[in-house]
């Protein structure tokens, strides 16, 4: 009998991900890797690859670290997010000070998030998606950001944006085009579509 969950790898530490996946009734084995994503990136733009590219390739990156010594029945999942600014990516903040240089940037405008998900069994890529859900920052003031800056400190850093759009960073927003798992970095309606063709869970 087919089952209503599956058992999923997820190449990543990433706790926004894994629970998407567990409240949807998956069971996951979280499976990080150590992959120097910067240096990645870098190639990807001196061979010209787009911001979308770039995101499949390194959520293709780290499912191929994911999968080494699997069987070959494993489904593994990797999902990587690239924030996108008019074409200028940015990488997760290395301190809070830094936090706030990127969110002053990004205050008033629409950002895009390049958000890629890979699905392998054992070590073979069987299908991708992309979503891009778009964000519009308000024109927040100065104490208000100083406030949450001091509120948040380093929970930030791991947050590609400086902002956890299910904490107190929704507040920085003035609108949200996209589903919120996509924002969270892992489209899941895509995600479980394909495992229902696959017949991994049931239909």
């Amino acid at each position: 009998m087919m089952s209503f969950s599956t058992s999923l790898i997820l190449a990543s530490g990433s706790s926004a991900r894994r629970m998407l996946l567990e409240n949807a009734g998956l069971t996951v084995q979280a499976r990080p890797v150590d992959l120097d994503e910067e240096a990645l990136r870098r190639s990807c733009e001196a061979q010209g690859q787009t911001l979308s590219e770039t995101a499949i390739a390194l959520a293709d990156a780290k499912a191929n670290l994911a999968t080494r010594d699997l069987g070959f029945e494993d489904l593994t999942v990797a999902a990587d997010q690239i924030l996108d600014l008019d074409g200028v990516a940015f990488a997760k903040p290395d301190s809070v000070a830094e936090a706030g240089e990127h969110l002053r940037r990004l205050r008033g405008r629409t950002h895009v998030l390049r958000t890629a998900v890979v699905l392998y069994k054992g070590g073979e890529k069987i299908w991708e998606h992309l979503a891009s859900p778009r964000l519009t920052m308000r024109a927040f003031s100065e104490a208000f950001l100083e406030a949450y800056l001091e509120r948040e400190g380093a929970a930030i850093l791991s947050c590609v944006g400086a902002y956890r759009l299910e904490g107190p960073g929704i507040q920085l927003f003035s609108a949200v085009d996209g589903t919120q798992d996509a924002v969270l970095g892992l489209p899941l309606l895509p995600l479980l579509g394909e495992l229902r063709r696959l017949k991994a869970i049931s239909t």
